[in-house]
């Protein structure tokens, strides 16, 4: 669930001032994915299991980013609406997603190869920014897990704050932030596309990484986008 989420939270609040400005997410979002994509493409093998099919050129990328912009105009009017902010913009994120993957694919990359590839592109583009939350909570804690609870209600507050996200405190033994979500929109989004591990791929793995900078270690059985009932993080800290 919070896969882009830590790390999005400074693109989703210039995204704001795009769109207060009426130049609309696109403004950001594309010079974002363009970084992004090329620093993690060019160059790299087109499949990590067949080196003949050779690797990414920049001009190949370009095209890529180009069909990816064509199919997200043409996803964003089923974007469902949100109440909150935070799940609108998330939802803009996982449509940007399911673009790239439609353009990957229609390029001749294989799906396995194409969810590691959109992977790495958002770990390139949100990957330092999720470092920002546990800086905070450094800031006014030395405990461990302390420091883990701070960083995680920051998450929680904003960008998957309830109504929108629905997520359920549960009791945790010394060392750990449990909680459950039983709403996740994004999960919602891409199970509606028949793209569930698409999310699991690319949103969700990207939690563990984020554990482990902040701090801690993260145990989880199930997710809403695997078709779990719940997302079940159990966040543990390890220094």
């Amino acid at each position: 669930m919070l896969p882009v989420g830590a790390g999005a939270l400074a693109a989703l609040s210039l995204v704001a001032q795009a769109r207060r400005a009426g130049g609309g997410e696109k403004r950001i979002l594309k010079p974002l994915l363009r970084w992004a994509t090329r620093r993690a493409l060019v160059g790299r093998s087109r499949s990590a299991l067949n080196s003949e099919q050779g690797r990414f050129t920049r001009a190949e990328v370009d095209r890529v980013l180009q069909q990816l912009w064509r199919n997200y105009d043409e996803l964003v009017p089923g974007i469902p609406w949100e109440p909150t902010f935070g799940a609108r913009m998330t939802l803009r994120l996982a449509c940007a997603t399911v673009a790239a993957y439609r353009a990957l694919v229609a390029a001749g990359i294989e799906k396995d190869e194409a969810i590691r590839l959109i992977a790495d592109v958002a770990w390139v583009a949100c990957g330092k920014g999720a470092a920002l939350p546990g800086l905070v909570a450094r800031a006014f804690a030395r405990d461990s897990v302390r420091r883990l609870r701070i960083t995680t209600d920051l998450v929680r507050r904003f960008p998957f704050n309830p109504p929108g996200y629905v997520i359920e405190d549960v009791a945790a033994a010394n060392g750990a932030v449990a909680f459950d979500v039983r709403r996740c929109p994004v999960a919602d989004y891409f199970r509606s596309h028949d793209l569930g591990q698409l999310c699991v791929g690319t949103w969700c793995s990207q939690d563990y990484a984020f554990a482990e900078m902040w701090g801690g270690k993260l145990e989880r059985k199930g997710t809403l986008a695997g078709g779990g009932d719940r997302c079940d993080f159990r966040w543990k800290a390890v220094r």
